[in-house]
């Protein structure tokens, strides 16, 4: 927000003893041996830690003294998460004792089962990011060496199953894909969306890396041409990123204004309509279990030089789930505002708690507010 010539940046309380998110690292072993990695078994990182293993209790001690002021528990850090032989109950434990804050983990995947992902889709895992680097076993298993391509297929796959026939919305299912120079060709990444089309994971993004440097793919590289060919296809670009092409979050957004205006009287309310529509392949969903990634109309409140206000307005929910070229008009009620002039209103559609649609690629409506 703006602030006055040599005003001071509001500050929130610190307060170390109450953490917000929390990363935790059930285990420094790996059961890979990724290509010149940096937690590889030649890299030493074992000799880093004073045991390889957390123990149950004191992961459990963790949990209860952080859970009530959780918003995120990231179970993973260097090694494979599921190569500790507790690690579903670790899920388990978390959330049935503190089912709200969302538990993401990051996983090679191989060290899972039917068993165990059954386990977890019950216990209510909020999302899984799979790592795979390669559409078929040689480009895969040149940098995760010790794995095998068709069976973390196999399991990616039934985790949509075992979602699916659970009925719930979660855990979301990630398929991130590190580009090298072995696997960056159109082909190799073009049959990965296919592939990840077909099997059903909600999302495939590519990572960039200039590590190790004898195997980064140079035409990717920040600012190349290529690179911003896929740019809203990229892990780190938006939460929202995508390279399937049937998933993708695309609005168009109609403010049935006069002309290319809106006005409203200061400290007054005003409800104006708003047509929205799903252009893209992904559904909008209207409610979720947790919240998390039900879509909304969103309007962001910007000053006459289009310098932020606040970013969070105005919202309004959806009557009902959008699919792929289906709208909706939707009733926006813009709060009051104090100050008499002019302002700029941003239209997006936002995944709440994940990112706004913007970020994604999807374009954006600006329309002027006049407070008289």
């Amino acid at each position: 927000c703006p602030l006055p010539v040599d005003a001071v940046p509001p500050q929130r309380p610190v307060d170390p003893e109450h953490m917000t998110r929390v990363f935790i690292e059930p285990t420094v072993l790996c059961n890979l041996d990724c290509y010149k990695s940096v937690c590889n078994k030649a890299s030493g990182i074992v000799k880093t830690r004073s045991r390889p293993m957390m123990k149950m209790e004191l992961f459990q001690r963790l949990v209860d003294e952080a859970g009530p002021y959780l918003v995120r528990l990231d179970l993973f850090n260097y090694g494979e998460t599921f190569v500790h032989p507790q690690a579903v109950d670790m899920v388990e434990y978390v959330k049935s004792r503190f089912p709200r804050p969302v538990l993401y983990i990051s996983t090679n995947g191989l060290m899972l089962d039917e068993a165990k992902i059954d386990r977890l889709v019950a216990a209510g895992v909020d999302e899984l990011t799979f790592s795979v680097d390669g559409a078929d076993p040689a480009s895969y298993e040149r940098y995760r060496i010790g794995g095998d391509f068709r069976r973390v297929r196999e399991l990616m796959a039934y985790c949509v199953v075992a979602r699916n026939r659970h009925g719930a919305d979660v855990p979301f299912i990630n398929w991130r894909y590190i580009l090298f120079n072995w696997n960056d060709a159109d082909a190799q990444m073009d049959l990965a969306r296919r592939m990840a089309a077909e099997i059903g994971v909600d999302r495939l993004t590519w990572e960039i890396t200039d590590h190790p440097a004898d195997a980064m793919s140079h035409r990717y590289q920040p600012g190349t041409p290529d690179w911003q060919r896929i740019y809203h296809e990229i892990w780190d670009t938006s939460h929202l990123s995508n390279a399937i092409p049937g998933k993708r979050y695309r609005a168009l957004i109609g403010p049935k204004a006069v002309g290319c205006g809106l006005w409203m009287r200061r400290n007054r309310a005003k409800t104006i309509p708003v047509r929205v529509e799903n252009s893209a392949g992904m559904p909008w969903y209207d409610r979720t279990a947790t919240g998390r990634r039900l879509v909304r109309l969103g309007a962001q409140l910007y000053n006459r030089r289009r310098e932020l206000i606040n970013r969070d307005y105005a919202r309004a929910f959806l009557s009902r789930t959008l699919k792929e070229g289906e709208g909706i008009d939707i009733d926006l009620a813009l709060p009051p505002v104090a100050e008499p002039g002019m302002y700029w209103l941003k239209f997006d559609m936002v995944s709440e708690g994940i990112d706004w649609f913007e970020n994604a690629g999807s374009p954006v409506v600006w329309r002027r507010l006049l407070v008289i």
